[in-house]
């Protein structure tokens, strides 16, 4: 390959490095932060616990003790605009609170609160 190629393929590369970060940049926002949603309401005994966004859920996690729980979280989060994480919490529902976890780590990294 030629240095002229070698330096296209390396500017492709970067460019969906860089669309990858954008994409979950918008998604860390629409979930850390999401604008105009609804909160998932979960109720316990006589009160219950209105869970905002990613943070809310994971520091919440706790209170979910049912796996049936975790089909409603997965259409919430889809709600948000996670399809991804939606998709494999139905998959695997009795994992449901560590693909969380795992979501919100992930996410993270990508979520700056001053955009």
């Amino acid at each position: 390959m030629s240095i002229q190629g070698d330096t296209e393929m390396k500017r492709k590369i970067v460019r969906r490095i860089k669309e990858k970060k954008e994409a979950m940049s918008r998604l860390s926002a629409s979930l850390f932060e999401p604008v105009g949603k609804d909160p998932y309401y979960l109720n316990r005994g006589n009160g219950s616990i209105a869970i905002r966004n990613l943070r809310d859920l994971r520091d919440n996690l706790d209170a979910f003790s049912r796996e049936e729980e975790a089909r409603w979280l997965a259409s919430w989060l889809e709600y948000l605009g996670d399809n991804e994480i939606a998709t494999r919490i139905r998959a695997r529902p009795e994992r449901f609170k560590e693909i969380i976890m795992e979501r919100c780590n992930e996410l993270s990294e990508f979520y700056s609160p001053n955009k």
